[in-house]
């Protein structure tokens, strides 16, 4: 075996070894809860407060980007950290016009927490996958880096892509967001909460996830699955409360 061979292999041990490393799952006493009620409450709370902490950091990017370009663009000192900042939205997002604040009004914006919560328990069976146990992986992403992945189980022959591992939680729910805000399969996604923002409505978790018609291989059944998780758990709730708390600053 070549050093170069033999210094791949001996990297992506090191790597697979510090990955083993990281906390997985939800809290242990999360999966002690024996009560159905307390489980899902536990669970739903959770998973908000990371939504709203990604959303909040969305929202101060959004803040500063309408800051920056709602007025003459001619104006813009190009060696202010500022403008570094604004390449990096940019950059985030994969916003292709600079200059366009339209297009960044489009992408960078929240996720709904009803949307996001009803998604993390259908995607994470509640938790409780080995995705998410194993891997910290919520949203079920996938990888083709070997270094950061893991095998799935029964992967079709010929396939090679793998689990994506996450360092945290946290780390999934961003990646999560972040996918449906810049990604062009989620453009109705996109669009729609736009739409919604135009005429002065705030974006709401039932209507968007009805947008996601591309994130699932079960097409238009799991448009209703998401409907009756939001419906039957009342976690447009959650929605409110999130709306409210950005009032109350």
């Amino acid at each position: 075996m070549n050093k170069t061979k033999l210094l791949f292999i001996s990297t992506l041990v090191f790597l697979a070894s510090s990955i083993s490393s990281f906390a997985k799952g939800l809290p242990q006493e999360y999966y002690k809860i024996q009560n159905t009620k307390k489980s899902k409450a536990y669970f739903f709370d959770y998973i908000y407060k990371l939504n709203e902490q990604e959303n909040i950091k969305i929202l101060a990017d959004r803040e500063f980007v309408k800051s920056i370009l709602s007025g003459n663009i001619l104006h813009i000192d190009f060696q202010a950290p500022s403008f570094s900042r604004l390449l990096k939205i940019r950059k985030k997002y994969r916003v292709k016009n600079l200059y366009s604040l339209e297009s960044y009004l489009r992408k960078v914006d929240i996720v709904p927490p009803a949307m996001a919560i009803a998604q993390a328990a259908v995607e994470s069976g509640w938790g409780r996958s080995r995705f998410i146990k194993e891997a910290n992986n919520v949203f079920g992403h996938w990888t083709y880096n070997p270094s950061i992945g893991m095998m799935p189980e029964n992967r079709d022959e010929g396939a090679t892509h793998f689990i994506r591992i996450f360092k945290t939680i946290q780390d999934s729910i961003s990646a999560y967001m972040l996918n449906l805000n810049r990604n062009r399969a989620y453009k109705e996604f996109q669009n729609k909460r736009y739409e919604l923002r135009e005429k002065g409505i705030k974006p709401g978790g039932l209507e968007l996830s009805q947008t996601m018609l591309n994130y699932s291989g079960i097409g238009h059944d799991y448009l209703g699955i998401l409907k009756n998780v939001i419906e039957k758990n009342k976690l447009l709730e959650f929605d409110k409360k999130f709306y409210n708390k950005l009032n109350t600053k």
